[in-house]
Order: structure tokens, then C-alpha cells, then sequence
């Protein structure tokens, strides 16, 4: 039996053109795009912004797939899982890539070798945002305030263990104020509630966010950026603004199973980087302030991460947040 075997997949082989391998078939079928976060997010928007694109170059539908929750761990794990031929991929942030590590006690895969790194797909900077009810006008005012009414301002966040969660934590502990954190399932929401005063402020991004500075329903006090962006001119970088050293702005890129062919991880890093590098897709990227990363390869990619975690785990756990 084992003999027949052997020469029916010989037979197999030899009807295959020379050098020909599986991954030269890909993909052969729909591509699912996880999105770790609810719908409205600045992850999901990022998806369904470059899903069209990716489908049209790679002639396979990609349709983008919501599955939220803990902190973008269930979304990931939907991507961990897969199996390891390009068919699933996913937007990885820094919440779920380098938060989770640092924060949840008990995740139930392998977070750090669990995932292949396609490339990089955006920057985005990160405002400081009030209701127009709180009194402060920049942030020095913001702190002082802060300082004077310990517990008194309360901040809205994506949800426990998001960037906009720890962030803050971390602006408190350098700005040496205290404040109230108020959980959301997703960013949209949080930003429904500061608009509606039943929040003080936030770290927010995305396009909604700089329309609702520009027309007066929210104050922005800072960006946490490289440097200051061009449709919030006035606003100053936190640098400017009295806190030095004090970052929080977010990223997006593209993932998969770990044990993905190769030759299939460089063909999407190749399409998605023909993908940003399209004008119109970077102008609408830039609608938000979102710069595009068109360069990056997967090795690039995977430094980066790195470097992400070693800078973030550490701040992380200092802050004592921890989740079962």
C-alpha cells in the first residue's frame, strides 16, 4: 500500500509543470481580511479603505470580517488559527500585538510566533481631545486642572488594554494627574459619548475626529506625532505643549499564519505596497493625517514590532493594568 502510494503521488508530481508548489496557485479562493475591532474603528476603516484594491490585484474577493473583543485577541486568534496558506489575513495594531502581551496573564495562543508579518500599512497620529465644556484651553491648563480636581475629569477608551487606554495611563503617570477611565466596546463609541459631554476627553484619530476639531464640538489640546499635521496646524505636538518624551500615536499593518509560504507573504507585500503607493488611496489615507508606509518589506516589518515591544511591554507593566 505504501508503495502504490508513493508512485501515485510520484505520478502527480511529474504532471506538474517543472518547479511548480501549491503557493503558485494563490489564491484560488476568497481571502477573509480580520479586522480585530468593531466596525467605525480607525483598523476597520483601514481595511475596507484598501480590501477593494488588494481583491482587484490579486483577483480573489477580500472580504473584510469583524471579530472583536478582549482586546483584539479574538480577532488575532482567528488568525493564528488559520490555516497557513494566505487565505486569512489581518490588520494587526498595537493593541493586539504588543498591549495584549503586556497586559492579559492567560492568552490562549501564541501571540509571538504565531503570525507572519506581510508589511506595513499606516501611521496615525494620536489627539488629545476635551469637550468644549472642560476648562482648559491647551494643556498645561488641562493638567492643572487635572492636579487641582484629582479623579474629577474622566476619559473615555476603545476599551481596556487599547493604545488610547494605556496611553492615557501613561499620560496621567507623566503628567501626574488622576483620572477616571470609562471603558468602550470600540472608538466609535467612546467618541459618541465626548461629543455628547457624558465624557471629558480622549485620545482619538481618524478623519470624524479632526472634522469634529475643526467644527468646534471637540478642543484639541495635542498630537502625539513625529511632527505637527498639516490639517490641524495650530494644534502643537506634546513636546511643544509642556510633555516632552510623551508618545501615543498608533499604527496599522498586515499579517498572517504563521508558516505561510514564502513566495505567498512577498506576493502580498508586493500588492500591498503597489496598493499605498496609489495617489488616491494615500489622499484619502490623509483625510485623517494618516501617513502610508510604502516601503516596508516583511523582515522591516517584523524589527518593528519588535522594537514596538521592547519600547511598550515595559511602560505597560509599570503601569500595573493587568487582565486575566
Amino acid at each position: 500500500m505504501k508503495t502504490t502510494r508513493r508512485a501515485l503521488l510520484g505520478a502527480s508530481a511529474a504532471l506538474l509543470p517543472h518547479g511548480a508548489r501549491a503557493e503558485d496557485g494563490y489564491p484560488n479562493r476568497p481571502i477573509r481580511l480580520i479586522v480585530a475591532f468593531p466596525p467605525g474603528s480607525i483598523n476597520d476603516s483601514t481595511a475596507r479603505l484598501i480590501a477593494p484594491e488588494l481583491s482587484r490585484e490579486l483577483g480573489q474577493p477580500v472580504i473584510v470580517e469583524n471579530r472583536a473583543g478582549a482586546g483584539g485577541l479574538v480577532g488575532t486568534e482567528v488568525v493564528v488559527r488559520a490555516p497557513a496558506d494566505g487565505h486569512v489575513i489581518g490588520i494587526g495594531t498595537m493593541s493586539q500585538l504588543v498591549m495584549n502581551l503586556a497586559l492579559y496573564t492567560n492568552i490562549p495562543f501564541d501571540l509571538v510566533n504565531g503570525l507572519s508579518f506581510i508589511g506595513m500599512i499606516s501611521d496615525t497620529p494620536s489627539l488629545l481631545v476635551v469637550n468644549p465644556s472642560v476648562p482648559a484651553n491647551t494643556l498645561a491648563e488641562l493638567i492643572a486642572y487635572a492636579r487641582a480636581n484629582p479623579g474629577k475629569l474622566n476619559y473615555a477608551s476603545a476599551g481596556n488594554g487599547s493604545i488610547n487606554h494605556v496611553g492615557t495611563e501613561q499620560f496621567m503617570a507623566v503628567a501626574g494627574i488622576r483620572m477616571t477611565h470609562i471603558p468602550y466596546r470600540g472608538q466609535g463609541p467612546a467618541q459618541t459619548d465626548l461629543l455628547a459631554g457624558n465624557v471629558d476627553l480622549s485620545f482619538d484619530s481618524g478623519p470624524a475626529a479632526i472634522e469634529h476639531v475643526r467644527a468646534g464640538r471637540m478642543r484639541a489640546l495635542a498630537v502625539s506625532f513625529r511632527h505637527r499635521i498639516a490639517q490641524l496646524p495650530d494644534v502643537p505636538l506634546f513636546a511643544e505643549a509642556g510633555l516632552p518624551g510623551y508618545a501615543n500615536n498608533s499604527w496599522n499593518l498586515l499579517m498572517t499564519t504563521a508558516g505561510t509560504p514564502t513566495p505567498v507573504i512577498l506576493r502580498l507585500n508586493a500588492v500591498l505596497r503597489r496598493v499605498l503607493s496609489d495617489p488616491e488611496i494615500q489622499r484619502r489615507f490623509e483625510l485623517g493625517a494618516t501617513e502610508v508606509v510604502t516601503d516596508s518589506t516583511p523582515e522591516s516589518t517584523a524589527t518593528f514590532v519588535e522594537a514596538q515591544r521592547a519600547t511598550w511591554i515595559p511602560i505597560a507593566r509599570g503601569l500595573g493594568i493587568t487582565f486575566n
